[in-house]
């Protein structure tokens, strides 16, 4: 007497694709939205560095305001050294609590030293003075430059001394008495409180600080952006479940269309195969309740 197993296979074939097709759906969402936020996350990873490029921008502009500010201050107390052609290093060793690194005051003690070169041409060759002792022959060339014109001021007020400390010396040789009368030209008055420049400088700090503020934030952002790349790079649980998806495929739906239809002689063969397909069948349904409370397991390090 044959016994037909086709029936079995069939059922168990059919309850299977029902299944996958549960199963396959779940999986393809999934992946779907993996795909949707790995765009949304990569594209907010490069809004994130242009932000980023426009705060160092920014923060970079306005330091170089300060910074042209704090070399300027450098230079003018300075003024005697670099006239003497003394050394940044030298110089800068020997000035207590500067405001200004000595990296950032290079390029502008490099600058100073050129301007004085060219000072000292003029001065060398009779050029013309105006009234803050600067040659005319310089005044257009730093038409637009601040940081020139001040250090060109520097320079005008220190000849104007040696001018002044010359003239007074021949006064006092040629007066009898030794008496000059002091010029009040002679004296310099601290304009600092009424220019307005502390004032900038003070708003630049702030301005400092607010664009390091956002760079720092964006910094946290975009290494949030990172850990959250990685995370979607290798999405927990997806392997696994493509994984079961395949093995059930093969032994509760392939397989059995495979070997139907069937039928045996032998009720022991009926038997054995008949077991064997309900434990794949089995063995698939328990691996996938184990994956669904596989993923709604709760773990801390996410």
């Amino acid at each position: 007497m044959p016994y037909d197993l086709t029936a079995v296979l069939t059922t168990i074939a059919a309850s299977s694709a029902s299944i996958v097709a549960i199963l396959g759906g779940f999986i393809a969402s999934k992946l779907i939205s993996i795909s949707s936020e790995r765009s949304a996350t990569l594209e907010r990873l490069k809004q994130i560095n242009e932000e980023m490029k426009f705060h160092i921008s920014e923060r970079d502009k306005i330091q170089a305001e300060n910074d042209e500010d704090d070399a300027l201050g450098f230079i003018r107390a300075a003024i005697d050294d670099l006239w003497a052609g003394n050394s940044l290093e030298n110089v800068y060793s020997n000035v207590d609590h500067p405001g200004i690194s000595s990296e950032r005051l290079k390029p502008y003690w490099d600058r100073a030293v050129t301007m004085k070169e060219q000072f000292r041409e003029q001065i060398e060759n009779s050029g013309a003075l105006n009234e803050d002792y600067i040659p005319e022959g310089l005044i257009f060339s730093v038409k637009e430059d601040d940081f020139g014109y001040g250090v060109l001021l520097a320079l005008g007020k220190r000849l104007k001394k040696k001018i002044r400390a010359a003239e007074r010396a021949r006064e006092k040789a040629s007066n009898p008495f030794g008496i000059v009368m002091p010029d009040i030209s002679d004296y310099e008055f601290n304009t600092s409180a009424i220019s307005g420049s502390g004032y900038t400088y003070r708003k630049n700090c702030e301005a400092i600080q607010e664009q390091k503020s956002a760079i720092a934030l964006l910094e946290l952002q975009k290494k949030q952006c990172h850990e959250q790349i990685q995370a979607l790079k290798k999405p927990r649980g997806m392997k696994s479940g493509l994984v079961i998806f395949a093995l059930f495929t093969v032994f509760c739906i392939i397989m059995p269309l495979a070997f139907s239809p069937f039928s045996a002689n032998n009720y022991r063969t009926f038997i054995i195969v008949k077991i064997v397909f309900l434990l794949l069948f089995s063995a698939g349904l328990l691996a996938i309740f184990a994956y669904l409370v596989y993923l709604l397991k709760w773990d801390e390090n996410h």
